[in-house]
């Protein structure tokens, strides 16, 4: 379960790549409590499933904080509601992949307190993955496409960008600028 799934699908560019707990999270979600799968209630699978406190709060420095030893997730609510719904996706996946496993401390995405820590990186990447997995999973998102990223990024509730690198993940889109 601790492993990352990694495909080619064009060329030399690699992609998509994926995170298999993302999907066993959603599955889990969906077997226990039902709803519709879109977009994937990411809150609820938090809250309901994880049993995390998700807290919005005002004043902020970062998008988001996991805060392991208080199974609470800290969002800013200054943000656009689509960043939000990634961002939380992204604390979660630090909860899923890393505070389950031991890695209980206190995370922080900043730049700056990352710098050029190759470890914290990866952890960074890892999160983002589970995050992109977790709310735009590539057969949902296939059977959806139609050729227009930002109706695509509605119907997902994520923003463009994010809707956008995804495709390209697929081979879907070009590369974002």
């Amino acid at each position: 379960m601790n492993r990352i799934a990694v495909r080619m699908t064009i060329g030399d560019v690699p992609g998509p790549v994926t995170d298999v707990r993302a999907g066993v999270v959603r599955r889990r979600y969906h077997e226990r409590f039902g709803g519709a799968p879109l977009p994937v209630p990411v809150e609820a699978i938090a809250e309901d499933l994880c049993g995390l406190i998700v807290e919005e709060v005002a004043e902020l420095d970062v998008s988001g904080m996991l805060l392991p030893a208080e199974r609470r997730v800290l969002v800013n609510l200054a943000e656009p509601p689509r960043r939000r719904r990634f961002t939380l996706a992204h604390e979660l996946g630090h909860w899923v992949c890393q505070a389950q496993n031991g890695l209980g401390s206190a995370r922080y995405c900043r730049a700056e307190e990352i710098g050029l820590d190759g470890r914290a990186k990866a952890l960074e990447r890892e999160a983002n993955v589970f995050a992109a997995e977790l709310l735009m999973p590539e057969p949902e998102v296939r059977a959806v496409w139609a050729g227009d990223p930002d109706a695509c990024a509605e119907r997902f509730g994520v923003s463009g960008e994010a809707m956008r690198w995804r495709l390209y993940s697929f081979g879907l889109g070009e590369r974002p600028a």
